[in-house]
Order: C-alpha cells, then sequence, then structure tokens
C-alpha cells in the first residue's frame, strides 16, 4: 500500500470514529479511550519510523498525549480518581506550553544590512515587546486567580482557559508568521487549536478529562485524530526542524498575525468577568490593550517600511535593484550630472559557472561580485543588479574611473567551489548628461557593451555615436541569419565549402572537413568568423550545426552516386550543440535520413569553448558505439585538452596551426614530439591544421603525423570544385571571401 492509499485510509479511519462518537452515544466512552491511547501511540511510531530530526519535539507530543490518554484511563477506571484526572490534564497541557514556547521563540535567520536589516531587527524587538505585555497580562490574571484574594474554589482546572486564550494566540501568530510548513507540522497546530476549543468550550462543566457522557467530546475526538494522523505523515521528519520553522512568510502576513495576539487582552477581559469575576482592573486592560494597539501600528509602519526598502533591493546580493537605481539617478540628476556614468558590466561567460558548479556557486559568485563592487564604487556612486549576470554602477568621477573600478574588481581571482578562478567582465560606459533619462543612457551602456562582447569580451568600452551603427549592423546581420535559418530567400543562403584531408605519406584524400559559408546578397560571400559567434550568442548555433550536418551528408550521398570514392565528412558541433539534449538522436536521425554508413561521419569538438562536465558526454558516446568517429578540433590551444581526452571518446587530434607553425622554419618540435607520443600511447591518431609549405608538410610526416590539411594541400572549395579536385588532382582556389 502506498503512502497516498495509506493516508486515506487513515482519514478514513478517523472521520469514522468522529461519526461514531457524534451518532452513537453508547459507543462514545469506548471511542474516546481508543483515540486517545491511539494519539501518542501513533506518535512515537511515527518517530521510530520517519525518525525526524526535531525527535525531542515529537517526544514531547508524545508525552502531552500520553499524560492526557492516561486521564481518560484514570477516569475510566476509577471514577473517584477525579484529582488525579485533573492532574494529568494540567500536567498535559504543561507540555504543550513548553513545546508552544519552544515553537514560538525560534530565532530566524539573522537579517543582512541590505535587506532592510536594522527595520528586521526593530520589528523582531516590536513584536517581543507586544507579546512581552500580552503575558505579562496573563501572569498577572492567573496570580490574581490563584491568590488568596479570590474563592477558595480555585482549582488548576481554573487556570486553563487563561493559558489557553494566550496559547490560541501564539498559535495563530506562529501558523501566520511561517511559511512552508509541513503536512504534519500543520495537522499538529490544528490539533492543538480544536483541543484548545475543546478547553474552552467545556470551561463550565467542571471537568475538562474526556468522557463519554458529554456530547462535546465529541471535539475531543477529532482533536486526538489529527494528533494521530499526524506523525504517520511522511513529512513529520522536517515539521519541527529549525530549517523549517525559520522560513518566515511575508510581512503583511505577519502583521496579519498579531491579531490574535491584539485580542487576548479582550479576552481575558471577557473570561475574568464570567467566571466568577475574578480578574484585574478594568484599566490594566485597557491600558495594555492600547500598548498592543500602538505596538501594532509602530509594526505596521516598520512593514511597510522594509517593504519600501525591499522593493529597491536585489534579494540575492542586497545592491539596488531597477527601482533603486532610478531613485539614484533622479538624486544625480538634481544635484547635476557632472562627471556622473553609467557603467554597465556583464559577467563573461556566466553561465558556464552554473552549469559546471550549479547554481548556488553561481549565486555566491554574483554576490562576491557585487560586494566587491560596492567596496571600489565606495561612496561615489550607486552599485544595481538588474537581473542576470548584468551589473550597473552610477559612478562619479573622471573619464578613467570605470576603468580604474573594473580593473580593481576583476584583476584578483574569486573564489568559485574552493577554486581560484579568473573572472572577466565586459563593460559598457555611458556619459549622464542634463536631461538625459536612465533608459535612453542605459540604452547608450547597453550598446557599447555589446561592442566590448563583439571586440572579444573581457573589454571595457565608452560609447560613442559611430558604435551605435555598428551595433546595429551585428543585429541586423543576426536577423538576417535568423531568416536564412527559416528559409527565407532574400537574405541569401547558406552554403557548405569543402576542405580535403589527407594521408600526408601517400598524399591520397581520404575525407574532407565541411565549412559553413554565408552568400550574402549584399556584403557578398562571408566567411564562417563573421557569423558563427553571433549565431552562438543568440542562440541559433545549434540550428546552423544540424543545417551544415544534413548539408555535408546530402553531399556524400551526392558524390557517391557520381562515382566518387568513398569519403569521409568531418562535420564541426559548438558548445550549443554539445549542450542539446537531443545531440545523439539528431546526428543518428540525419545519418539513417542519408543513407550514410555511420563510419564515414566524423565530428569535431573545439577545446575553444570550456564546456559543462556533462555536456555532450553520454551523445558522444552513443555516437561513437554506432560507429562515428569524435575528433578533437584546435588541439593545443585551450587549457582541458587533457580533460576533454578523459571525458570523450577522442579519435583524432587535430592540432591547432598555432603548433605546427614552427615547423615552416625549424627542422624539429620537441613539443609535436612529445604529443605525437602521447597519441600512440592513447591509440589516438594526429591530423595537423594549417600545413602551408611543402618543407613543412614533409617535416611533420615525418614526426610520425599521419594526416594533414592546408593551404599548400588545398583550401576550402564548393562542392564542384572539389569533385574537379579529386578528378584531376588539380587545387581549385576559394573565392575571396568578406
Amino acid at each position: 500500500m502506498n503512502r497516498i492509499a495509506r493516508a486515506q485510509l487513515l482519514t478514513a479511519v478517523a472521520v469514522l470514529l468522529a461519526v461514531t462518537a457524534a451518532t452513537f452515544p453508547p459507543a462514545r466512552p469506548l471511542v474516546v479511550l481508543l483515540v486517545s491511547m491511539a494519539a501518542p501511540v501513533a506518535t512515537v511510531y511515527g518517530v521510530v519510523r520517519h525518525r525526524p530530526g526535531a525527535w525531542l519535539r515529537w517526544l514531547l507530543v508524545a508525552v502531552m498525549l500520553g499524560l492526557w490518554a492516561a486521564s481518560t484511563v484514570v477516569a475510566a477506571v476509577d471514577g473517584s480518581a477525579s484529582a488525579l484526572a485533573a492532574g494529568l490534564v494540567v500536567a498535559g497541557q504543561a507540555m504543550g506550553t513548553v513545546l508552544v514556547a519552544v515553537l514560538f521563540v525560534r530565532r530566524g535567520p539573522r537579517p543582512s544590512r541590505e535587506d532592510g536589516g536594522r527595520i528586521a531587527r526593530l520589528g523582531r524587538r516590536t513584536d517581543a515587546v507586544l507579546l512581552g505585555c500580552v503575558l505579562g497580562l496573563v501572569v498577572a490574571q492567573l496570580a490574581q486567580r490563584t491568590s488568596g484574594d479570590g474563592p477558595a474554589a480555585h482549582g488548576w482546572l481554573d487556570l486553563v482557559p487563561t493559558v489557553d486564550l494566550l496559547l490560541a494566540g501564539l498559535l495563530v501568530r506562529f501558523l501566520a508568521s511561517r511559511s512552508q510548513l509541513t503536512t504534519s507540522c500543520v495537522l499538529t497546530v490544528l490539533a492543538a487549536l480544536t483541543t484548545i476549543t475543546y478547553d474552552m468550550l467545556v470551561t463550565r462543566t467542571g471537568t475538562r478529562v474526556p468522557d463519554g457522557e458529554n456530547p462535546l467530546t465529541i471535539v475531543w475526538v477529532l482533536a486526538a485524530c489529527l494528533f494521530a494522523v499526524a506523525p504517520l505523515h511522511a513529512s513529520m521528519r522536517t515539521a519541527f526542524a529549525s530549517a523549517t520553522l525559520e522560513r518566515r512568510r511575508t510581512e503583511s502576513s505577519r502583521l496579519l498575525g498579531l491579531v490574535p495576539l491584539a485580542a487576548v487582552p479582550a479576552g481575558l477581559y471577557v473570561l475574568g468577568r464570567t467566571e466568577g469575576g475574578i480578574s484585574l482592573p478594568a484599566w490594566c486592560y485597557v491600558c495594555v490593550e492600547l500598548v498592543v494597539a500602538v505596538l501594532g501600528l509602530l509594526r505596521g509602519a516598520q512593514a511597510v517600511r522594509s517593504s519600501e526598502q525591499r522593493a529597491e533591493r536585489d534579494p540575492l546580493t542586497g545592491l539596488a535593484n531597477r527601482r533603486g537605481l532610478a531613485r539614484a539617478f533622479d538624486a544625480a540628476q538634481e544635484d547635476g550630472p557632472g562627471s556622473v556614468r553609467i557603467v554597465l558590466l556583464d559577467v563573461d561567460d556566466f553561465k558556464q559557472v552554473n552549469d559546471t558548479w550549479g547554481h548556488d556557486a553561481g549565486d555566491a559568485l554574483l554576490c562576491e561580485v557585487g560586494s566587491r563592487l560596492r567596496a571600489a564604487v565606495g561612496d561615489a556612486g550607486v552599485v544595481a543588479r538588474s537581473g542576470g549576470d548584468e551589473f550597473v554602477v552610477l559612478l562619479r568621477g573622471d573619464q578613467r574611473a570605470p576603468y580604474r573600478v573594473v580593473s580593481e574588481v576583476f584583476d584578483q581571482p574569486f573564489d568559485v567551489v574552493g577554486h581560484a578562478r579568473r573572472v572577466r567582465v565586459s563593460a559598457g560606459v555611458a556619459q549622464v548628461t542634463a536631461g538625459s533619462s536612465l533608459a535612453h543612457v542605459l540604452a547608450d551602456a547597453d550598446i557599447a557593451l555589446y561592442a566590448a562582447k563583439g571586440d572579444g569580451k573581457g573589454m571595457t568600452t565608452a560609447y560613442t555615436a559611430d558604435l551605435r551603427e555598428r551595433v546595429l549592423g551585428r543585429l541586423a546581420l543576426v536577423n538576417e541569419l535568423t531568416r536564412v535559418l527559416d528559409g527565407e530567400k532574400d537574405a541569401g543562403s547558406l552554403v557548405v565549402h569543402y576542405q580535403p584531408l589527407v594521408d600526408l605519406n601517400s598524399g591520397s584524400v581520404f575525407g574532407c572537413e565541411a565549412l559553413v559559408r554565408w552568400e550574402h546578397p549584399t556584403r557578398g560571400l562571408l566567411a564562417p568568423d563573421r557569423f558563427l559567434g553571433l549565431a552562438e550568442e543568440h542562440g541559433l548555433a545549434a540550428r546552423l550545426d544540424r543545417w551544415v550536418l544534413d548539408a555535408a551528408l546530402a553531399q556524400l550521398l551526392q558524390w557517391d552516386r557520381a562515382g566518387l570514392p568513398e569519403l569521409r565528412m568531418n562535420v564541426n558541433l559548438g558548445r550549443s550543440s554539445m549542450e542539446h539534449p537531443r545531440l545523439a538522436q539528431r546526428v543518428i536521425a540525419a545519418l539513417s535520413t542519408s543513407g550514410i554508413d555511420p563510419s564515414r561521419l566524423h565530428v569535431e569538438i573545439t577545446e575553444h569553448h570550456e564546456l559543462p562536465p556533462e555536456a555532450g558526454v553520454a551523445a558522444l558516446k552513443l555516437l561513437s558505439e554506432h560507429g562515428v568517429g569524435v575528433g578533437l578540433d584546435d588541439f593545443g590551444v585551450g587549457y582541458t585538452s587533457l580533460d576533454y581526452l578523459r571525458r570523450y571518446p577522442i579519435g583524432v587530434l587535430k592540432l591547432d596551426r598555432s603548433i605546427t607553425r614552427p615547423l615552416e622554419a625549424e627542422q624539429s618540435s620537441p613539443l609535436l614530439e612529445g604529443i605525437v607520443g602521447l597519441a600512440r600511447s592513447l591509440g589516438v591518431s594526429v591530423l595537423a591544421e594549417g600545413i602551408e609549405t611543402p618543407a613543412q608538410r614533409d617535416r611533420l610526416a615525418a614526426l610520425g603525423i599521419a594526416y594533414g590539411q592546408g593551404f599548400s594541400i588545398a583550401r576550402p572549395m564548393p562542392p564542384s570544385a572539389l569533385e574537379r579536385f579529386l578528378r584531376a588532382g588539380t587545387p581549385v582556389q576559394e573565392p575571396a571571401l568578406g
């Protein structure tokens, strides 16, 4: 039986017992006895079964219920032992009072300065004073009732209604002030409130020990059923845990929670007048009620002020948000803009931090960046977080001030999950002029930021008029690329050129690499470095990679039908493709559609991009099992080469041209010899890129490098040119690229 079924069964049993007690008075004594004993037994069973973290608090509940169960047993066995039964009831209530005190006084997390901490602390002190006034009135009334001035008939049970009134106010306050309480915790609190209701209803009956004679005992049956069901729910593991109790509701909800406490003085006055007229003078209740009212108004003002401050603060970093920045900007305009600048900063490659170490590490990094910015800016400006990994600084000073702040903050490494990591930032700077709006200045800073990222990231760029045209041109290019991928002919067309891959020993061509180009209607033939970065930045790279894969496989099929030798096709995969959840399925589907044997396809990943630890791992392993080859492109220019060799099923190392270029002038290269030895020990083939001269080609072959590509062999060329090259062995020059 699953948990839902068990919960439904227990609820049905509880309802059945309550209905039985209500409709069959003869069965009521037995039902009262059963549910009274079941409640503590169920609590102990829940502690043993679920092993909650706050087990001591649950044991307090079990002792409380056990005392009440014992009172019903004593009353049922020996009706003359009513004093003992009543004492057990009071002892149980004392245990409940201790438990409520433990829950209510539990402190929440210490508020930060940035999150309106001073106001929050003042609010808590106000709550404490308000509670102290109410509690003092309760103690005074209890002292009055137990003093010798009152009637002699006052026993311990006469104190129960007064304590119940206070406990009810505290419990309602608890429900109103805590958020995300578990089901088990809520059921327990509701059971306690139902018990208090029972106590208040039987005030005039002379006994509070549950029995079968009083119809009001049905209320106790309901309370005991709730007490029994609560610990059996799986959420009791964390019901009274400190982390659960420290989750506070919003200020408005907590303010409403003061209403039950504010009603306690009036309730005490009515209670005192209805029970023998034993109460304090009326002015005591009036004074306490006035104090509570004043404190309530003060608490409301504090809540409003706290809400106003939080409305201007970023909840994660405590920095100003857009609204707080707007207030600071208006103040700067009133004082005269002078040498005020807006600096818009964006943490470069922040997504990699989230993907590699998790969002908690990313949040910690953002908080550290915000803290350093605030320290670097000091009294010279205001630091805001506009969302995500973007920060805005309103800064006074000369034109070099933004550069000094960026340098001071980002020159030193950051601690990311125990690792010292350099963090780069791109920044755009815009001047605040008289009469300019925040939106206008932010737009200028955004353009400068976009230009900084386009220049290679890690740059700080000041806004100038020509940047707008430049940035708008890049954005227009992105829009046109989107239209090309959507099949709109007026935006031009994508084409694939192919660069031969050769055996350096025999000179024979065994394959080619697919390289995308864009035939733009007005800009001519665009090289990939003109648009691949934009595609990656704007979420188009995975679509582009898929288009190239489909085109390359279709071209292989066309060459096969033309009678050319079977070639191997190398296709590049960018970061977005590696992170795509259906990478393997897409490649396998493309192979199936084209009918090309998987062994003729090689996918290449580059170490220019630092990929998250799990990105593409399962996909490339699955593709490798299907026969698809995997190569590591641009080997030697990144800092994750060895990690990639361990992580992915690499079969080919493609040496970056910066590694092979020295052999144009030198006879040997110890670095290349070491790489070849490493590849040989790993059982990995080596392909050299960027072969520019025949001498370089011969020296690479002499080092044991089997394969290569480069301009001295053949440039990338259209499909028809490659076909002529293969048939005649004559290289065809690629058209000039824009």
